[in-house]
């Protein structure tokens, strides 16, 4: 008998949508690879299009494949992967338009949620990533609480222990190799940061 993610997985391959847990809160998401998938994410949440979506990396090989971190990225990236830091980075040309900004980047991380992590090298490339919730309303960590139309449109793939929900992924962007902007407080940090040598710009 398979595991559930692995079925998820093949769901997600066919360019279906899947909500799984991470290790901040339930995330609703799909291949980042997949266009028609990616936009019907930004429906189901009724999120503007403007907004890209973040994405999730299951490890260091699929960091090599679908991004392309610099040298002082990569080594922050180093310090907290797998872990809840975002980092805007570059990413390769296969990733959809919508999960990027103007400039061709997106906010990625390694997962240290088994499960997820597991559906995501199942699948064979990032997911995206985007709360399990309407635009605007809270992020969910127990999937008893899920959306209605959310849980009731796609897989749910449910976990004990479930996310710890206290606070999302913390989003940096590099300004220098010692240096990191925070575009989004979280599970991290300043303090964080400090303690391993950086700079935490204003």
């Amino acid at each position: 008998m398979s595991a559930p993610w692995e079925e998820a997985a093949l769901a997600l391959r066919r360019g279906e949508l899947v909500i799984y847990p991470t290790e901040t809160f339930y995330a609703l998401g799909c291949l980042a690879t997949l266009p028609k998938a990616v936009e019907r994410v930004f429906y189901l949440k009724d999120r503007p299009l403007d907004k890209p979506l973040p994405l999730i990396l299951a490890d260091w090989d699929m960091v090599a494949r679908f991004t392309r971190l610099d040298q002082a990225a990569l080594a922050l990236a180093q310090v907290f992967w797998p872990g809840p830091l975002s980092i805007v980075t570059p990413v390769v040309a296969a990733v959809c338009s919508l999960a990027k900004d103007g400039f061709g980047r997106s906010a990625v991380r390694m997962t240290p949620h088994p499960l997820a992590r597991a559906l995501c090298r199942a699948a064979g490339a990032p997911l995206v990533s985007s709360s399990a919730n309407k635009s605007g309303q809270a992020a969910v960590a127990d999937p008893h609480v899920l959306d209605v139309e959310l849980a009731q449109s796609v897989l749910v793939l449910d976990a004990r222990p479930w996310p710890e929900g206290r606070a999302p992924s913390t989003l940096v962007e590099l300004v220098d190799a010692d240096t990191v902007r925070i575009l989004r407080p979280g599970a991290l940090s300043r303090e964080d940061f400090v303690r391993h040598g950086y700079v935490v710009a204003m």
